[in-house]
């Protein structure tokens, strides 16, 4: 059997070591934040982000089509981080990322549209802020 050459093992695990730290928090079953429901600002106009029974809803984008999304939390310290993707099948994917810090939430959302034809999908970066509506 033939050794490999240092370099390459080197960057074998350096392969490992980013796709298993870069991942999403999707794949966690940390829900803390079932429950609560926030009244957010998203770029200018008034949104309802709720989380319940380990999903993810903007009322927002539910009135567009978007459906519901599995969201995961990761707790820092006192801050909640918590990321979500919720799809409209004709329309494209939002994939959310946030963090809660007492009754705040503060955050930003990729937002990718499908292209058509010729014409690439199209993905925006937008903001929301918040606090906390009910528990």
């Amino acid at each position: 059997m033939k050794r490999l050459p240092h370099i390459t093992l080197v960057l074998i695990l350096v392969s490992i070591s980013i796709n298993s730290t870069a991942g999403p928090l999707i794949t966690s079953q940390n829900r803390t934040l079932d429950g609560n429901v926030y009244a957010t600002i998203l770029n200018g106009k008034d949104d309802i982000l709720t989380f319940r029974n380990g999903s993810f809803q903007s009322n927002f984008y539910a009135e567009r089509g978007y459906d519901k999304g599995e969201y995961a939390t990761v707790t820092k310290t006192n801050s909640i981080l918590f990321e979500a993707k919720t799809v409209n099948p004709q329309e494209g994917e939002i994939f959310w990322k946030g963090v809660v810090k007492g009754n705040v939430i503060n955050g930003s959302y990729l937002y990718t549209t499908k292209g058509w034809f010729i014409f690439g999908d199209t993905t925006k970066k937008k903001n929301f802020k918040g606090s906390l509506q009910a528990k």
